[in-house]
């Protein structure tokens, strides 16, 4: 039921599945002008943009008799993908029946990343051109006007016709509904690339994730829709898993239901599910794995190293599936790792004999079984590049493209909406005396008004009721960890005797580990990184509430306790759900919402 609740929401005005698909290629400057019918009062003009550059020089008048309005940008950027430059539309203002563009075509590169290091086949060199899919008008009153007709000056070109033929499938004023934003430039149009057997603009990441996107493509169009539907199912399919966890990790219901629950409705998870990039796939193919990995580290826990090893094989196997998305996936699962060879030690020195039947017997079955695991990740993963090599890339050049990759992520990419891993889970933050920075990614970063102060904002944060309560249990579960562990005994020779160390609780040291290898392994990375970059430990923060829930369920103080989280999850999620989901709103309302100064959602 919470999974159909949660594919509801998400998958509600995620992006418009009627949209222009046509497109005119302009090459060399070319003048046209488009015919409204009848008199009208024209406010602003909107260019659908697919990829390349240019200006347009507007005129309104008649034909033989023009009046120049202004030069507007149809693209400076060349990741740009969007139906205006820059985060406004060209205003025009003008009473007519015709309005003129010439439109020059400016210089745009087209190759794909990382092609100065490995050229692609398909490389080729900048070139002037630009591809509009469709011209918009918006009256005074914020409607859109029809464009009967488009004709050529001196010029003939049929292709005209595609700049004005699908009037219909347009959205005026456009919103997120109808325009690619954040990084949807760089993953949605590579999925676009896959689609047509290209070799992807996008190659900071493995293919995997985009080559998932396609998959929408493929089956409901090349439209907002497309590239963001399989974020939906991929986000919805997370809350059985994170039941699944719970309940093997608890062994209760409430323990599942609370993972589930919490993961519900979290902003984070439900605004990556909704945007078109990779990072909700990468969550799914870590919660398979450390769900597999969760079942064999028990059976071994309980039963011994004869345990069966196809789980550890499924661990292994999905974790392959995350790193061909994301390489960030390797954090979690070397805290899987590490919890495996802690098990593995304990074992070994238990072994009587020499210093040689010790080694001997760390390297034991299933030792060997898994390095062969690890290899056939590996192979797994260069699989995923076989769409690359179809469209002309030889396996030396995959083989190149990691270094470039590394050298990419190893680099030191810089970005003013970036945010230090420290400040992701208290989601504010300040650098130097007092002086508040973003802590979030405004995905519309200047909002995209609708209409008279009404205004459509998308912003990526936790929600606080479970990343705030998330981190203190979080800190509660190490400490517990580390005076159950008896670290503190060791440490301080006065404590001997004022505490004893208990068993150890798998959950509790589960959840600890996996958590501080999913985010602590940030504080070396050199480049750029964003408060999305935790969305990878926000199931962690999920299930470290859900220990408690579960350890006082049966108390009477603790179910009310868990079933006032539960309503402040919700409640605070239904009062930021204009801020996270890009719902037309008030801005008074959604400038009610900032609760710190360092908090950002519309100017």
């Amino acid at each position: 039921m919470i999974s159909i609740v949660f594919f509801g929401i998400a998958a509600w005005n995620v992006g418009s599945i009627n949209y222009p698909t046509t497109i005119w290629q302009g090459t060399q400057p070319e003048s046209f002008y488009i015919n409204l019918g009848s008199m009208q009062q024209v406010k602003q003009v909107y260019f659908w943009v697919e990829n390349g550059n240019g200006t347009a020089v507007v005129s309104s008048g008649s034909p033989g008799n023009w009046s120049n309005v202004g030069e507007c940008n149809l693209e400076n950027l060349a990741t740009d993908y969007s139906t205006y430059q820059p985060y406004s539309p060209f205003e025009v203002n003008a009473y007519t029946q015709f309005l003129r563009f010439n439109v020059t075509p400016a210089t745009y590169d087209s190759r794909p990343d990382f092609y100065w290091s490995v050229p692609n086949p398909s490389d080729q060199e900048p070139t002037n051109v630009v591809n509009i899919l469709e011209i918009g008008l918006q009256s005074q009153n914020d409607q859109q006007i029809p464009i009967v007709s488009v004709s050529g000056d001196n010029t003939t070109d049929p292709n005209l016709a595609k700049l004005v033929d699908e009037q219909n499938k347009l959205q005026i004023p456009p919103d997120y509904m109808s325009k690619m934003y954040f990084d949807e430039v760089y993953f949605a149009r590579a999925a676009q690339n896959y689609l047509h057997l290209e070799i992807p603009k996008e190659r900071t990441h493995p293919p995997l994730g985009k080559e998932i996107q396609t998959t929408g493509l493929a089956i409901f169009g090349e439209t907002p829709f497309g590239w963001r539907i399989m974020g939906v199912i991929f986000g919805t399919l997370i809350i059985p898993l994170m039941f699944l966890i719970g309940k093997k990790l608890f062994g209760t219901w409430i323990g599942g239901f609370s993972a589930a629950f919490l993961m519900v409705f979290d902003f984070m998870h439900f605004t990556m599910a909704r945007i078109g990039t990779v990072d909700t796939y990468v969550v799914f193919f870590s919660l398979v794995s450390q769900l597999f990995f969760l079942i064999y580290f028990m059976n071994v826990v309980k039963s011994g190293w004869k345990t069966s090893v196809i789980p550890l094989f499924l661990a292994v196997l999905f974790f392959a599936l995350g790193f061909s998305t994301k390489w960030f996936t390797i954090f979690g699962a070397a805290g899987l790792f590490v919890l495996l060879l802690a098990v593995r030690f304990k074992n070994v020195l238990k072994i009587k004999g020499t210093l040689s039947d010790k080694y001997i017997g760390f390297f034991d079955y299933p030792a060997l079984l898994l390095l062969g695991f690890i290899g056939l990740a590996v192979l797994i993963y260069f699989i995923t590049y076989i769409p690359d090599m179809l469209a002309g890339d030889s396996l030396l050049k995959i083989f190149n493209l990691q270094n470039a990759m590394f050298g990419f992520h190893a680099g030191s990419v810089s970005d003013s909406s970036s945010a230090p891993w420290w400040s992701w889970p208290f989601m504010f933050r300040f650098d130097g005396l007092n002086v508040p920075r973003w802590f979030d990614i405004s995905y519309l970063p200047n909002g995209e008004y609708v209409q008279n102060g009404v205004v459509s904002t998308i912003t990526v944060l936790g929600n606080p009721a479970v990343w705030w309560i998330g981190f203190i249990c979080i800190l509660g579960l190490t400490a517990l960890v580390v005076r159950d562990s008896g670290l503190l005994q060791k440490a301080s020779k006065k404590l001997k005797n004022k505490l004893s160390s208990k068993p150890l609780e798998l959950p509790a040291i589960y959840i600890t580990a996996v958590f501080f290898f999913s985010w602590l392994p940030y504080i070396v990375i050199s480049r750029a990184t964003y408060i999305y970059h935790f969305y990878l430990s926000v199931p962690l923060i999920c299930l470290a509430i859900t220990y408690f829930i579960n350890k006082y369920w049966n108390n009477k103080t603790g179910k009310l306790a868990a079933v006032a989280i539960f309503a402040a999850t919700v409640i605070i999620f239904i009062a930021f759900y204009p801020v996270i989901s890009g719902e037309p709103t008030n801005l008074t309302y959604i400038h009610g919402l900032k609760w710190f100064p360092s908090w950002y959602f519309a100017p």
